[in-house]
């Protein structure tokens, strides 16, 4: 990861102008840890090395954490680039990326026609499997961490770290924890969007992640019957869970 970083700082040019504008963007907001600008037009994003409030008893530091993501970029970017942001700018404290879209989150949310909004889904779970087939795990793909643009997704936040260590497990969470989002917002239309996401990640040839989804459930099924204990309580994150186990068991 350390060798990612330092070639990675190598071989971005860190655009002057971009740099500058990226610095002025900052003095402007000393507080906050992602900062959107325009220049000549585009819009970009800068991530600083802060923490984000989430993760006060985490074990790795704000400083570890943020060259852990720049790290988990770079090969991502190498292995998959045209779902991964490239980095235009790093220093030791911000990283820089072109604006990919709006999230699958605010389209969801948009006046988009329910159609499209599940063909959108389909194309973003061809995505996720794609991201899977180039050897590569995002961690935890959430709605509001991806974007669409012109017909491009962009996968955000590659922070997050699994516990487990097998990547065929790996994969599996990822695409549950997409299916969980989806599940989290209580969509009216929840179920035909989760079928569509399962549908697009199943046509793009993840048939075996999907079946270690299953396992993986069918192996720890008593999470399952505590969620749906728990149900009556309507938390929001065990609902979610709940939604989930009943989709891949049923």
């Amino acid at each position: 990861k350390i060798t990612s970083v330092r070639q990675s700082m190598r071989e971005i040019k860190n655009d002057p102008r971009l740099k500058r504008a990226s610095e002025e963007a900052i003095a402007k907001a000393v507080d906050r840890r992602v900062i959107s600008f325009t220049l000549d037009g585009e819009t970009y994003w800068i991530k600083r090395k802060m923490g984000n409030g989430r993760k006060q008893f985490a074990k790795y530091s704000v400083e570890k954490e943020f060259y852990f993501e720049v790290a988990k970029m770079t090969i991502a970017g190498r292995m998959a680039p045209l779902l991964v942001p490239e980095i235009l700018v790093l220093t030791p404290d911000y990283m820089v990326t072109k604006d990919g879209g709006r999230t699958l989150k605010n389209w969801l949310e948009s006046d988009m026609p329910e159609d499209d909004k599940e063909q959108l889904l389909e194309e973003a779970g061809r995505a996720l499997c794609s991201l899977h087939q180039a050897g590569i795990v995002h961690g935890r793909p959430a709605l509001r961490d991806i974007t669409w643009k012109e017909g491009h997704f962009t996968f955000l936040d590659w922070e997050n770290r699994m516990l487990t260590k097998d990547i065929e497990e790996q994969k599996a969470v990822d695409l549950i924890l997409l299916l969980h989002g989806l599940a989290r917002e209580d969509y009216r239309e929840e179920g035909h969007r989760m079928e569509a996401l399962d549908r697009g990640y199943l046509a793009q040839g993840g048939e075996k992640t999907r079946e270690n989804a299953i396992r993986l459930f069918r192996k720890h099924g008593v999470l399952c019957r505590i969620v749906k204990a728990l149900s009556p309580f309507h938390m929001v994150d065990v609902e979610a869970a709940r939604k989930v186990c009943e989709y891949f068991l049923n």
